[in-house]
């Protein structure tokens, strides 16, 4: 239905101001490895070389800083923020 489907736009605006928010509070390098990959879309290589770092390296920070945001998701959900 349209009441439906306009909670579910609001509920994911929410979520994503929330991973927003977490973010703009993250520490570095997480918090621009994350940004490049979500919203700059770019590979791990790339991102390896804006850092001088190798792949691996651009491939671990990413989901470490996933890892972060999930965390921080789930105790919001059980209500500890």
């Amino acid at each position: 239905s349209a009441a439906s489907d306009v909670y579910k736009r609001q509920v994911d605006e929410d979520i994503a101001f929330l991973v927003h928010r977490f973010l703009h509070d993250m520490n570095e390098p997480y918090k621009e490895v994350f940004t490049l990959r979500i919203f700059g879309e770019l590979s791990f290589e790339k991102i390896a070389l804006l850092f001088g770092k190798t792949s691996n390296w651009a491939r671990v920070t990413f989901y470490r800083a996933k890892k972060q945001i999930i965390e921080y998701m789930e105790e919001i959900e059980n209500g500890k923020s």
